[in-house]
């Protein structure tokens, strides 16, 4: 032991509003580590106005993206998933707490406010959706509606938050066959836990998705027709508050080879894409809905001589996030087939393209789902 006695200092008080900044600026992972002898702060740590404060200060520090990869055909379902933060490329684990077994299956179906909604199939017949926060490892199981309605032409879901709220919903959309005009819907609401609403809308299109865009409590697909549906018909959406549908019309001069939606600018984008001989053009239209329930477009980027793959692109500022894959080998059954899998930035201000991530399977994987998050503190 030491002889000399320790020095005592008074430390400089913190006001707590100066307590609340610093607390709102801490990353998520920080925050709900966080442990006080104070009541009172245990408490305003976990209030919804602080949930989201600092979700809003924070999730474009944490922007990830999830890629879920699995094997043919061409479904939703994945084994494996790859996350890595956007801004450095930097991987981490993305451990669905809840083990499928060597028959399952999981199949990311959205992510918004840092809560992530999954289906999980264990041997393909007894299913369920996970609602989970990775952050604080919160879960809550969900009966998987679209079991009733396996063999249908159209069977979706969404995830979504109200707007300014903390509650969250699931929407299921389904139809039995594409030649039906009817599409018929379920809701799942968190604060009623229980699918309790339903009804049905008529829609022009044969075709809805997958792929999905939620905005201020709005989802937004691509209504398709056509042979094959590769005809982008109409922009259709699902109010998750008053729970009702429209449907408006793209532009003739808007749709192009590949059509995808995406987020952008704080709002909703549409990406058109051209591949035509050695022409690539890649068009980004802003939608904003009036009060009626229409469309206005207008035209915001024009990238020429770049080109993207034929999978969903996210925006990051003036970035585009793209996920490709390529195989190698003859496809002979004696050859193995290497699938390689890239994540990259590409800068188009700068025209060049910034290598983030990349994976090789020794054998033939596919892309299944793209999903962007962000970690938050919100409530399952």
């Amino acid at each position: 032991m030491s002889d000399t006695p320790p020095n005592m200092k008074k430390l400089p008080h913190l006001s707590e509003d100066l307590i609340w900044k610093i607390m709102v600026k801490a990353d998520p992972k920080t925050v709900g580590q966080c442990r006080t002898l104070s009541k009172g702060w245990n408490f305003r740590l976990c209030t919804n106005l602080f949930v989201k404060a600092n979700y809003k200060e924070n999730k474009d520090r944490s922007k990830s993206v999830i890629v879920g990869i699995g094997y043919p055909p061409g479904d939703y379902n994945s084994i494996w998933f790859v996350r890595a933060y956007l801004h450095s490329g930097r991987q981490v684990q993305f451990n669905v707490p809840m083990d499928a077994n060597q028959y399952g299956l999981y199949s990311v179906i959205g992510s918004e406010n840092g809560i992530i909604c999954i289906k999980i199939s264990l041997g393909g017949l007894n299913s369920r959706l996970l609602v989970w926060n990775p952050v604080s490892d919160k879960r809550r199981y969900v009966t998987d509606e679209a079991s009733k309605h396996s063999a249908h032409a159209v069977s979706l879901y969404a995830f979504g938050f109200l707007e300014d709220e903390i509650e969250y919903r699931i929407v299921h959309v389904y139809k039995r066959a594409f030649r039906q005009r009817n599409m018929s819907w379920s809701l799942y609401t968190s604060f009623e836990r229980e699918w309790t609403h339903s009804g049905m809308f008529k829609s022009d299109v044969q075709k809805l998705g997958p792929k999905y865009i939620v905005h201020n409590g709005i989802v937004y697909w691509i209504g398709w027709q056509g042979a094959n549906f590769f005809e982008p018909a109409s922009i259709v959406t699902f109010n998750l508050r008053i729970q009702m549908f429209h449907e408006a019309k793209i532009p003739p001069d808007v749709p192009s080879d590949y059509n995808s939606l995406t987020y952008f600018n704080d709002g909703v984008g549409y990406i058109s894409y051209s591949n035509l001989a050695f022409s690539r053009q890649v068009l980004v239209w802003q939608m904003k809905r009036n009060g009626d329930h229409s469309i206005h477009w207008e035209r915001m980027i024009r990238v020429s001589g770049l080109g993207i793959p034929y999978t969903p692109s996210l925006f990051l500022g003036n970035d585009i996030i793209t996920v490709m894959e390529c195989r190698d080998g003859s496809g002979s059954a004696n050859d193995a087939v290497r699938t390689d899998f890239l994540i990259s930035r590409l800068k188009y201000m700068e025209s060049r393209r910034e290598h983030l991530v990349q994976r090789t399977w020794q054998e033939h994987v596919n892309v299944k789902t793209i999903t962007m998050h962000s970690d938050g503190l919100y409530m399952v």
